[in-house]
């Protein structure tokens, strides 16, 4: 190993030593559900920016944009950064205040009040396969991350960080994870802004860089007028504009900040400054093209911190995205359990004690890494993964949620019926019409469409609920 392989290494034990530090220390503050859910819902303005931001600042961001921007260039990534920083300000303007009144610790809580108990069971298995791959995917990133730096096998690399982050979520649940976004992104986001001067002064700065790469990398919207492309692209914004709106990661950080008002500019600002700096990670992997012509693409950004940045900025970089790529794993990881503790098993057992609900939480975190593990061993495509994954909330949960919260007239058939028909269409058009069609869109579309009539033609009978009014405050 090579000295800057043993500071590399030592700097990312030493930090592996403090997440489950972290993980032992925050665990002494959840005495229930609400703490491990949401951080008993105390947190302020610097630590829910810094959640929010530091969720969706992970291995798709760092990682996958920036080998799909080597690739493909800014019309590859516009579902990362551009439409989940999108996501952040829609659920800010539209959704975190009236949430934050409601009072609930998981998005299926919404559901179960707007539309009922069997329909909120039958909605909450609806995040375990799509969590099943985010949290495969920040396991990929990390794996990957550590095979290029110590040569470590990437299996064996994958399984450690899922020993490191089951330990220090199974403890310490939402309190863990906050305490240690804020100070893991900032480190990460000024590395990236140390790298960035660094390469452009190398290539001869950003306009020469600019004009080494193809015009087309830098288009930020389709340039043939063809009905097919403009349909792709507005399928690349919605994937994770409104895909993720039904996330529970995002509306547990919402949930935690300690007031309404705290919980929806939280995520207008993390939003903002997601798109900012997503942009770095993005520019970078164009810009790689020309400084590493003989490279894949696949680990681009850990190939530009080797080549640019000193051995000892080099490990603090990766340890800043390694804990990075662990805060989303985590947040993947705790919103699942979450659901599982909080909502099936109180479905299945009604009188189900706070100490049972929060051994199964805690429960959960094992298995469901685990079968993260498997599907990450299987699929290795980071931002695949991460899309496929916010792909079948939009098609299956997005409808229910946007029109339970802003249309009155919603019912619970047309919620479970638009559901139904927007995860079908998305199956059959993934299946057998292949990439070229915008599956995404033509799923979500029909969910929208049916949940509109089911419910236009159940609400006649009487049949309809009435959205849940917000507490006060």
């Amino acid at each position: 190993m090579t000295q800057a392989q043993s500071s590399i290494a030592t700097a990312v034990a030493g930090y592996m030593v403090v997440m489950l530090f972290i993980g032992w220390w925050a665990s002494r503050r959840v005495k229930d559900t609400k703490d491990y859910i949401i951080a008993g819902g105390r947190l302020g303005w610097a630590l829910s920016i810094g959640t929010i931001f530091a969720t969706w600042f992970g291995a798709e961001t760092c990682m996958g944009s920036s080998a799909t921007a080597f690739r493909e260039g800014i019309l590859g990534v516009i579902a990362d950064p551009f439409g989940a920083g999108l996501c952040l300000i829609i659920a800010g303007f539209f959704f975190a205040g009236y949430f934050k009144r409601l009072q609930v610790e998981t998005v299926v809580d919404f559901f179960r009040l707007r539309y009922g108990s069997r329909v909120s069971w039958f909605f909450s298995v609806f995040y375990l396969p799509v969590y099943l791959g985010w949290i495969g995917a920040q396991l990929l990133a990390f794996g990957y991350i550590l095979h290029s730096l110590a040569g470590i096998p990437v299996p064996s690399a994958v399984a450690l960080a899922t020993g490191v982050v089951v330990v220090y979520t199974f403890a310490g649940g939402m309190w863990a994870d906050t305490m240690t976004d804020l100070v893991q992104c900032g480190i990460l986001v000024v590395s990236l802004l140390i790298l960035f001067p660094i390469l452009v002064k190398d290539l001869g700065g950003f306009s020469a860089a600019k004009a080494t790469v193809p015009a087309e990398f830098f288009h930020f919207y389709p340039r043939d007028a063809s009905v097919l492309s403009w349909l792709t692209y507005l399928q690349a914004w919605m994937i994770v504009g409104l895909g993720s709106l039904p996330a529970q990661d995002l509306f547990q950080r919402m949930m935690s900040a300690r007031s309404s008002s705290i919980a929806r500019w939280s995520s207008i600002s993390a939003g903002i400054l997601y798109i900012g700096f997503g942009l770095l990670p993005v520019t970078l992997g164009i810009l790689a093209r020309t400084a590493l012509p003989e490279s894949s693409g696949d680990r681009v950004l850990i190939e530009l911190a080797l080549k640019y940045l000193s051995p000892w900025l080099v490990a603090v970089m990766i340890g800043a995205l390694l804990s990075a790529i662990m805060s989303s794993a985590d947040s993947a990881i705790l919103a699942p359990a979450s659901i599982i503790g909080k909502n099936i098993v109180t479905a299945i057992r009604p009188n189900a004690s706070e100490e049972l609900q929060l051994a199964w939480c805690r429960a959960s975190v094992p298995i469901l890494t685990g079968l993260s593990l498997i599907l990450a061993l299987c699929f290795q495509n980071i931002y695949q993964l991460c899309v496929e994954a916010w792909g079948f909330l939009l098609v299956g949960l997005a409808a229910p949620l946007i029109a339970g919260v802003h249309w009155k007239k919603t019912t619970s058939a047309g919620a479970v019926a638009g559901a139904v028909a927007g995860v079908a269409v998305w199956l059959f058009l993934r299946l057998f019409a292949g990439e070229a069609i915008p599956h995404n869109l033509f799923g979500f579309a029909a969910s929208y469409a049916v949940l509109m009539v089911v419910s236009a033609a159940t609400g006649r009978r009487g049949a309809r609920r009435s959205t849940p009014a917000p507490a006060a405050g």
